[in-house]
């Protein structure tokens, strides 16, 4: 956030009509969190994210047409300071490995939603975020 009062930009890419609607209403719902723009598809997302200006984008790992991580992956090509912060379900060390690679600046799985700010936030304050139930020791994760 800039200036006091002022509401952190999330732009949320998610295919699933309901989930996309249950993560807007909730962030929307948190101070210091507005909702910018809202996609179900990589492409439209490309083309909205030019005009809304977020201060990060919400991406869903599984989309039509081409995936969350290739997603990032464009994104940060376009906009390289602009963090992207997966929603998932899959919890698998090479979606994780794959989204790191492709940019993005954190995991979170999907299930306990009052793990989103927490990990929104971190990845606004420039540090990595990946879901405390991924975290294996060792890993340096």
């Amino acid at each position: 956030m800039t200036e006091a009062g002022d509401r952190d930009r999330i732009f949320v890419v998610e295919d699933h009509p309901l989930m996309r609607a249950v993560i807007r209403d909730y962030l929307g719902a948190m101070p210091g969190f507005e909702v910018c723009g809202e996609s179900d598809d990589a492409e439209q997302a490309l083309e909205l994210l030019e005009g809304v200006s977020p201060d990060l984008v919400l991406v869903d790992t599984t989309l039509n047409k081409m995936s969350g991580i290739d997603f990032v992956a464009v994104v940060r090509e376009r906009w390289p300071a602009l963090p992207c912060l997966m929603l998932s379900g899959h919890g698998e060390e090479s979606y994780i490995a794959r989204a790191f690679d492709a940019g993005a600046s954190g995991y979170v799985l999907k299930g306990d939603p009052t793990e989103l700010p927490l990990a929104i936030r971190q990845v606004l304050d420039g540090e990595r975020y990946v879901s405390p139930r991924l975290r294996t020791p060792g890993k340096g994760r």
